[in-house]
């Protein structure tokens, strides 16, 4: 989302299965690889099979759900590092080779409880949730939250994290530092894809996935009107270097995020200098409407602000810089309006080229390479998913 350094270190990557039955029972699995090349120069993975259910309670104010969960966790030397490293290969990333806390896997009881509570006034929903870990011999942690949701779509969340960890692992304590503190974070549930993001203010730390609802899929058709649109995709500037778009708009009014982070790609020979460069933007398009035809034309008008970030050996800053930005999107919108739906979601895709205008560029300092980076004019092209929710169904 532009927040944090981009240190790509900490909770590396992870992996999501779950299987839901509409009885609300839930089986997951989870998967997650901890690097800490800064520190220790060591690492271990994690991973946790559970089984969950809810219970709903309701009164004249308040709209409750507790849910316990009990699995195992298993901790060590899981085969993640070879995952990886082939991942690396294939986006052409220097391989990270550390040495595992643990060569053997360790195996711990895994108990938790999340309650979620607060009173819905009409598509909001305002409350609070609180959530609890317990893992013996491993890691216990708690948690507690503002939650802010719009329909059963978008969830915004701030809260506070505190974690106690024993110490199993000499990088265990590192990685706790890493992912407790203040927190802000959004959860967003489109049907078939879904998405996450949670930052951890004091340490700069972050994490944020996609997940597929596959058996959405056999949901019955029900979209009539876009009352609420999410849109996400991928653009890329000159240099070929990827940014990442989140976008939440209402008609035609839109409030965007798009970042781009890691080596610079003009500079890959050096991949331990990092940039992360976020732009926050709210957006108004224009354009005709025509429900037969399969590609119109659009434009968007787009002002706000532009953070560009370099760190050095990941952990040296070398600029920290936020600037005023306005900007001008054309494209195409492709597909008929409603022509791909499932459940009460409208898919549709755009062809986008966009350009940035940094104000007060001549004041950001000189930085060889980075400076490619900065602009003042910055051009992008890329691929666009709109998804719109009709909030009637």
């Amino acid at each position: 989302m532009g927040l944090g350094y981009n240190q790509d270190d900490g909770l590396s990557f992870g992996a999501d299965v779950a299987l839901v039955l509409d009885s609300g029972l839930s089986v997951q699995i989870e998967a997650q690889a901890f690097t800490d090349r800064i520190v220790s120069q060591r690492r271990f993975d994690v991973m946790i099979a559970s089984v969950s259910y809810p219970f709903f309670f309701q009164s004249s104010m308040l709209d409750t759900i507790v849910t316990p969960s009990l699995g195992v966790t298993l901790t060590g030397n899981l085969g993640f590092q070879d995952i990886q490293n082939s991942f690396h290969d294939l986006i052409g990333r220097d391989a990270l080779l550390l040495a595992y806390d643990d060569c053997t896997q360790d195996m711990h009881p895994y108990l938790s409880l999340t309650a979620i509570s607060g009173h819905f006034f009409d598509l909001l929903f305002l409350g609070i949730g609180l959530d609890a870990k317990v893992i013996p011999s491993w890691e216990y942690s708690v948690s507690s939250s503002i939650h802010l949701a719009y329909h059963d779509i978008l969830t915004v969340q701030l809260g506070y994290e505190m974690k106690w960890g024993a110490d199993l692992y000499p990088t265990q304590k590192t990685q706790e530092e890493r992912y407790e503190g203040p927190k802000l974070g959004y959860t967003y549930d489109g049907g078939l894809l879904q998405s996450f993001y949670t930052s951890y203010l004091s340490s700069g730390y972050s994490y944020g996935g996609f997940t597929f609802d596959v058996l959405s899929l056999l949901s019955p058709k029900t979209f009539a009107q876009a009352d609420f649109t999410f849109s996400t995709g991928f653009l890329y500037d000159e240099l070929g270097q990827q940014s990442r778009l989140f976008a939440f708009s209402f008609g035609n009014v839109s409030f965007e995020t798009r970042h781009k982070n890691g080596p610079m790609f003009n500079r890959m020979e050096d991949q331990d200098d990092r940039l992360n460069i976020g732009a926050w933007t709210i957006g108004y398009q224009m354009g005709p409407e025509n429900a037969k035809s399969l590609a119109l034309p659009y434009a968007k008008l787009l002002a706000g602000l532009q953070r560009f970030n370099l760190q050095q050996d990941y952990t040296t800053t070398l600029s920290e810089e936020i600037r005023p930005i306005v900007g001008l999107e054309v494209g195409l919108r492709i597909g008929k309006h409603g022509q791909w739906v499932i459940g009460n979601q409208s898919y549709r895709f755009r062809l986008a080229t966009s350009v940035h205008y940094v104000l007060f560029h001549d004041t950001l300092p000189v930085i060889p390479d980075f400076s490619e980076h900065t602009g003042p004019l910055l051009f992008q092209f890329g691929l666009v998913i709109d998804i719109e929710h009709d909030l009637t169904n």
